[in-house]
């Protein structure tokens, strides 16, 4: 240091003086004060250190706690079921969901959905004006429903022109255009509608030939639909579900084994069907439950450590043994999350409890394998509802009650909350004390530089006074030996 640099040359000035290192005694003796300060306001900053520390453990477990019951709120996330078609080139499988039921459904396919598809006229090439080069309008007229205006642009009036407007417009009309031959020079443009027997339309025009040949029968539209002509009219799907007949506008039937959704891809004959067998596979929730198990008693395994101040744990353990009201919060929410009724009971499945999971004499959780077993074989739709409402992507916003996953969810959150978590404040009011700590660390350095400099400046003034009785005892010796040397003469 910058004094410790001064006080030597002031002693090489002196000459000795009294040959003690006056730097580090004034050094020793500052530090020798300074250190109990010093450890303490150390000790408290490790203290709130290994609090924050602390509190982050607790909320990572709290985390692992709210993405198990993030698992369990949705109704298609209590089984992994599959199903499997007889017959796939008659009826395949699209997807299941947690909501499908064991059981063996008979599919007969009596008729498939279909779209209306109408044929232009003929052009000889892709870019053909027919319009001479100026703009016009078309219209799409359904059904049912309001009419669309296409605008084809001047310079667009082309069957490449015509068939970008109408895809632009949206209007539930689709079109291609099709070279018929490999040389290029006869193109048609396909218009093909929605599938399903009311998705009919009309094309007019502001030409000449208002119809651009879609409705034309010498172009091949030679099907009649509520008197439209089209090259195809379109159809709704007919098919025998378990005996009962049943139709819809597509293909894809979503709404007939709850959870299974199914394509049609063929017709059968003289009463055939096709088996869709489907297996629920229950010990998924199971797993599910267990990780829930062992995240819980990991939470509590942590809030032991934390709170104890016998604890062992060399970085964390006992850190928050002097706030008992956060540990306590923390303690009665989680207890709460996993002992509270549902908001959406079920038969008799009202709570954890019911199915298996339930709090042992030292405060963990486990999971009766045999209990869940029994009541899963006979009730899973109860336990299904209980956690979640039977609902799948419901908006937590709507008010409506979301079973017990969703309200373990909102329970927990209150602790994780940004703003006033028990977590956050704890942590802002910790990361405060340090900050107050690391001030008052650098203002006792401050003021025991200066008590340092107090007792170097002191020193040298002994130091001066050191040499100057040296200096007038070593010449009143020469005094007396020179008296003794004149005496002997």
């Amino acid at each position: 240091m910058a004094t410790d640099n001064i006080a030597s040359s002031v002693m090489t000035a002196l000459g000795g003086g009294s040959g003690i290192d006056i730097t580090k005694l004034a050094r020793d003796l500052s530090d020798v004060e300074k250190a109990p300060k010093e450890e303490q306001i150390s000790a408290a900053k490790e203290a709130s250190e290994a609090k924050i520390s602390a509190l982050a453990v607790l909320k990572y477990n709290v985390q692992q706690l709210l993405a198990e019951f993030n698992s369990l709120n949705d109704a298609t996330e209590m089984s992994s079921p599959t199903a499997v078609s007889s017959d796939t080139t008659k009826v395949s499988i699209v997807s299941t969901d947690g909501s499908a039921n064991a059981g063996i459904s008979e599919i007969g396919v009596s008729a498939l959905a279909a779209s209306q598809r109408n044929k232009s006229n003929q052009y000889s090439s892709a870019t053909q004006s027919i319009n001479s080069g100026a703009g016009f309008t078309l219209t799409l007229t359904p059904g049912s429903g309001t009419a669309t205006n296409v605008t084809v642009a001047a310079g667009n009036d082309t069957p490449t022109g015509i068939v970008a407007a109408i895809n632009s417009a949206n209007a539930g009309v689709t079109a291609t255009l099709l070279s018929e031959n490999s040389a290029g020079s006869n193109y048609r443009i396909i218009l093909e509608g929605d599938t399903g027997a009311s998705n009919t339309f009309v094309v007019t025009s502001t030409l000449a030939d208002s119809d651009l040949g879609f409705h034309d029968s010498s172009n091949g539209n030679s099907v009649t639909s509520a008197g439209i002509v089209s090259l195809q009219n379109p159809a709704d799907a007919s098919i025998t579900y378990n005996g009962v007949s049943v139709t819809r506008s597509s293909n894809t039937f979503a709404d007939v084994i709850p959870g299974v959704t199914v394509s049609l891809n063929g017709t059968h004959s003289g009463g055939a069907t096709a088996s869709v067998n489907v297996t629920a596979d229950k010990s998924s929730l199971k797993t599910k439950l267990q990780s829930l198990v062992k995240a819980y008693n990991d939470m509590q395994f942590a809030l032991n450590e934390i709170s104890d101040p016998e604890s062992e744990e060399d970085e964390v353990g006992g850190a928050l043994s002097r706030d008992l009201s956060a540990i306590r919060t923390i303690r009665d929410s989680v207890h709460k999350a996993v002992t509270q009724n549902s908001s959406t009971p079920s038969g008799n499945v009202t709570a954890f409890r019911d199915i298996g999971v339930k709090l042992t004499r030292d405060g963990n959780l486990e999971l009766d394998e045999a209990t869940y077993d029994s009541v899963a074989a006979n009730n899973f739709g109860d336990i299904s509802k209980m956690l979640s409402a039977g609902t799948t992507n419901q908006s937590r916003y709507d008010g409506q009650s979301q079973g017990l996953a969703m309200d373990a969810i909102l329970e927990l959150e209150t602790l994780t909350d940004a703003i006033s978590g028990v977590f956050a404040t704890r942590t802002a009011t910790a990361q405060k004390q340090i900050d107050n700590f690391t001030q008052e660390l650098a203002d006792l350095d401050s003021r025991y530089e200066l008590i340092y400099q107090r007792y170097l400046d002191q020193f040298i003034v002994m130091e001066r006074l050191v040499n100057s009785l040296n200096s007038t005892r070593e010449s009143m010796s020469t005094t007396w030996e020179n008296m003794n040397r004149n005496f002997g003469k």
